[in-house]
């Protein structure tokens, strides 16, 4: 997608939605619409696997999205707010560790 291979790159997600029988998506046609539907579909196929929190921090610094834009804001549904954090938080026994020095990037 980077490369501006778009036939290559709706390839690879069509491939993987081919193995379940899944409609194939087309070319959304536009740069951002495209990261979305990638991005979209990643979360689909890596679902519980731990890469999400990566993939949104991803779109934040090397796509150059807003954080407001990529992860929630607002009112939260259980009560209070989203706050700010781009991050999980460091653990108790994380930060009680000798050799932890602390986060190498937290602005995003």
């Amino acid at each position: 997608m980077q490369s501006g291979d778009i036939t290559g790159f709706l390839k690879l997600d069509n491939d993987l939605r081919a193995t379940v029988a899944l409609q194939a998506v087309t070319d959304p046609g536009s740069k951002t619409a495209r990261e979305d539907l990638h991005f979209r579909e990643r979360a689909m196929w890596l679902f519980g696997t731990a890469h999400r929190l990566g993939d949104l921090r991803r779109l934040v610094t090397q796509y150059r999205r807003d954080a407001e834009t990529v992860f929630p804001t607002g009112a939260y549904f259980k009560g209070s707010t989203y706050g700010t954090d781009v991050n999980f938080p460091v653990s108790f026994e994380e930060l009680n560790n000798p050799n932890f020095t602390g986060c190498a990037n937290r602005g995003a």
